[in-house]
């Protein structure tokens, strides 16, 4: 039984030796309680059918390089599969360009029911709330619970939005992936046994806790940090750190890391300097003097920045502040010992 599809675009990377070409073909992607089936299509006709097993998926949301992508601009969907007499496969889904053929919204819808089909209903043990007001809570208990992608409000930031919750024994939602403030591992004792535990710092009701989540599934621990990380960004330093069993990830992590640090350090000193003095709540219009500069020298920094998408202009008189971004290399900056306050 289906439980949604969509028309898209769909290329398979084989790891066999001399099939490492980019074939993209037209189909219907349905997904069903099991597998992907894609319906290939040739002159609006389906023409073949290709079956992917849920039970063969490795890996998802995986990076796919520009290399193999059909259009950069548009979002691409990597999977990977072992499937016997075939070999390794990744699957690529992504969207072609005209739009009364593509819908970029059900694409998106798809490939989030894509997760929903692989963590909806795994059993989990959770300890809610053991550690509250930095001190142990011994009316914690583990109880029987089960993943779901719900949408659930944010205690903290009072905004709904979709995001994995344990249902507890009594299907009530606990949303422990909610206002996460730490993430880590701990060995604990189950039912008389040492496991390796999830160790979530969450905002709960109203105030902070720490809480215990042991998933037994390897693929559904992999599945549930691949969903974070994809439709929740903020949490790639939490992810991280509950990553080191899975190579893909720490893989993916670290050329991340690389490519940061190889835009940090594209940045020359001033502009360093710019960074930190402005993000340390100086006057743009005192920098010049901080800085020893003049004020043509400046403002002819700042248009670099703003081009860079660094700065943004706030009054005409090059009245600059730090963008989104600008914020975020200032941490990276401060992260890597490339600068100190």
């Amino acid at each position: 039984m289906a439980v949604t599809e969509v028309r898209l675009k769909a290329a398979i990377i084989s790891s066999w030796k001399g099939t490492g070409r980019v074939n993209w073909r037209d189909a219907i992607g349905v997904i069903q309680n099991d597998k992907i089936v894609l319906r290939y299509l040739r002159m609006g006709e389906v023409s073949g059918e290709d079956t992917f097993p849920f039970s063969a998926l490795s890996d998802l949301a995986v990076n796919v390089p520009d290399g193999y992508k059909l259009n950069p601009e548009k979002e691409h969907f990597g999977m990977r599969f072992y499937v016997p007499g075939r070999g390794d496969l990744t699957l690529i889904l992504t969207i072609g360009e005209n739009l009364l053929i593509y819908d970029e919204k059900k694409f998106r819808e798809f490939i989030h029911s894509i997760f929903e089909t692989l963590i909806n209903g795994k059993a989990v043990k959770i300890q809610l709330a053991r550690i509250k007001g930095g001190a142990l809570n011994m009316e914690s208990r583990w109880q029987d619970g089960s993943l779901r992608i719900i949408s659930i409000k944010s205690a903290k930031r009072g905004r709904t939005e979709r995001n994995i919750v344990v249902l507890d024994e009594d299907r009530k939602p606990i949303p422990v992936f909610s206002d996460v403030e730490d993430l880590d591992t701990e060995e604990v004792e189950l039912n008389g046994k040492k496991v390796q535990a999830w160790k979530v710092k969450h905002f709960y009701v109203d105030e902070t806790v720490t809480s215990y989540l042991v998933i037994p599934e390897k693929k559904t621990r992999l599945f549930v940090l691949r969903y974070l990380l994809k439709y929740l960004p903020s949490y790639f330093e939490f992810i991280m750190k509950v990553s080191k069993e899975f190579p893909s990830l720490q893989s993916e992590f670290k050329e991340v890391m690389e490519k940061e640090l190889k835009e940090l350090q594209s940045l020359d000193e001033v502009e360093k300097q710019i960074l930190m003095a402005l993000y340390s709540g100086l006057n743009p219009l005192e920098v010049h003097q901080f800085l020893g500069l003049d004020e043509r020298e400046i403002e002819e920094i700042y248009d670099k920045m703003i081009d860079k998408g660094l700065l943004k202009i706030v009054m005409i008189r090059k009245v600059v502040n730090l963008t989104r971004e600008g914020r975020k290399i200032v941490n990276k900056l401060i992260e890597y010992g490339l600068v100190s306050m």
